[in-house]
């Protein structure tokens, strides 16, 4: 059988070019460090590295909202602290000024000192978290939540302003955890002419002293709204213990996720480099081949 100069001119060109094309493969998967660059080169194993990227990336989501909800909710535990230790300062006062010895220019000193008490009350009640928005107005955080109504009422009360909605946050693939409570919860609710909030009955208070009639009953109704208080307190921590426990949770899924990627993805550089070396050789020979090839007429195969 008669083979031409040109059909083995040309099985030495193809295969230096089929040695050329894996050797550049093999070059771009040691630069890019990864096992497979197409989609084409491993449907399968390409449709798992799709899924675990997502995956992956919707859990640090998970991480960051934590983080969020953890500086959310540390701000408010710090917040009903203080609450509390302000209003252990009224109840002393107020505990101070039932007592009978006291003369009336004595009770108006110490409804001045509620006075002043239960700004600092309204401060916290209208407190600010590092992004600007009201802790405790629930969704409507633009705006404060708690004002003092002087003119439009009688007797003057303080009016929440905020929703009774709460932010759900997403934590986990199927737990959500709340980010902060409202103020009418935590504060108590807001009625024209009642006396329904701790600013309220602070300023109840107030007034009872600067009538010289201090009423024990009024402190039994400071006492309840720092249960309610307490009660969220209480709440509070408890989801900082679940932001924690799922923060670890959430970090072993991570680790798993990104060993198991690893393994899919990642190119074996020993490996890679072992083909590297032994595809340069054949690049090589089949070079030397073709060179070969062109310099042999069709009497040599005659």
């Amino acid at each position: 059988m008669r083979v031409s100069t040109a059909f083995s001119h040309q099985l030495s060109l193809n295969s230096m070019l089929k040695q050329s094309e894996q050797l550049n493969q093999t070059q771009l998967k040691l630069s890019s460090g990864k096992k497979i660059l197409t989609p084409s080169e491993d449907p399968v194993a390409a449709v798992r590295i799709l899924d675990f990227k997502q995956r992956i990336e919707q859990t640090e989501q998970y991480q960051r909202n934590i983080d969020t909800a953890r500086q959310r909710l540390s701000l408010e535990e710090v917040t009903l602290q203080t609450v509390t230790d302000v209003v252990f300062s009224i109840r002393d006062l107020v505990l101070q000024g039932l007592n009978a010895i006291n003369s009336p220019e004595e009770r108006l000193a110490i409804a001045d000192e509620l006075d002043r008490l239960n700004e600092q009350l309204t401060g916290l009640a209208n407190t600010k978290n590092s992004n600007g928005e009201y802790l405790f107005a629930g969704l409507a955080s633009l705006e404060a939540p708690f004002k003092d109504i002087d003119a439009a009422t009688d007797p003057p009360f303080y009016e929440y302003v905020g929703d009774n909605n709460r932010r759900l946050v997403k934590i986990g693939d199927a737990r959500q955890i709340s980010d902060g409570d409202d103020g009418a919860s935590v504060f108590g609710p807001s009625t024209p002419g009642g006396v329904d909030n701790m600013l309220d009955i602070v300023r109840k208070l107030s007034d009872e002293f600067k009538d010289n009639n201090p009423q024990s009953a009024t402190l039994g109704e400071l006492d309840v709204a720092m249960d309610r208080v307490a009660s969220i307190r209480s709440s509070v921590g408890t989801r900082l213990n679940a932001l924690d426990r799922q923060e670890i949770y959430n970090e072993d899924i991570l680790l798993n996720m990104k060993t198991v990627l690893s393994e899919t993805e990642d190119l074996d550089y020993a490996e890679a480099i072992s083909r590297f070396n032994l595809q340069t050789i054949s690049l090589q020979a089949a070079q030397q081949t073709f060179t070969t090839v062109q310099r042999l007429s069709l009497f040599n195969y005659l």
